[in-house]
């Protein structure tokens, strides 16, 4: 009995969130801070932190950028990740760098050789908190593609006990989204291009946020 209702509300949960997540957007004061992107016709990488993803996708909704492919884990916080994606027009790619990392780098790969962006979580899925994994200086450079970096903070918010320290606005504050200038890792070492990766993330973020690191 206990896995059918476990395997019930890992079904309904990822639903339950999103419309948590599209009441408390009504609810708040919006302010957009996105004067540093420039829209332009070719693909970009979006790159977030894992706790920020709860609000990112209003930023995409905002720009209304040319389609993007997620990807996501194959976790719970996946199904979660798909759920809002799909309510927002997304696509999805389904993997990590934990599991399956050549098969999302290909197909990570055939979606911007489409034109199409592709958005990641450089420290997902597991951590740790405000890490940079390979896959995305990898998936930059293989394809010399920009990066845009993306974020949000609120005035008054719950901060869950996880790894990424996740945010949640409380009803009636106010959110910031903030958005990087395209940047490119072209003939960087790894070290130097993730620092500049995790730089362009930081800038996204508030004071606060900053001095955890």
């Amino acid at each position: 009995m206990k896995k059918i209702l476990k395997k019930i509300s890992y079904k309904v949960l990822p639903y339950l969130i999103v419309f948590a997540q599209k009441m408390l957007f009504l609810t708040c004061k919006k302010v957009y801070e996105l004067q540093k992107y420039k829209p332009s016709s070719l693909p970009v990488i979006w790159a977030c932190w894992h706790g920020q993803l709860f609000m990112a996708p209003y930023i995409y909704a905002k720009l209304k950028s040319r389609k993007i492919n997620v990807i996501v884990s194959e976790h719970i916080h996946g199904d979660i990740a798909i759920a809002a994606a799909k309510r927002f027009g997304m696509d999805y790619i389904r993997g990590s760098s934990r599991r399956g990392a050549a098969k999302v780098l290909k197909n990570a790969i055939d979606a911007l050789n489409r034109g199409e962006d592709v958005g990641i979580t450089p420290d997902g899925p597991k951590g740790p908190l405000y890490s940079i994994s390979d896959g995305v200086i990898i998936l930059s450079q293989k394809c010399n593609i920009n990066i845009v970096a993306i974020g949000w903070s609120a005035d008054s918010y719950w901060q869950l006990k996880s790894w990424d320290m996740a945010k949640i606005p409380k009803p009636f504050s106010t959110i910031t989204f903030r958005i990087s200038e395209p940047f490119n890792l072209k003939e960087l070492d790894k070290n130097k291009a993730k620092q500049k990766v995790k730089d362009a993330l930081m800038t996204c973020m508030d004071k606060n946020d900053k001095m955890l690191v």
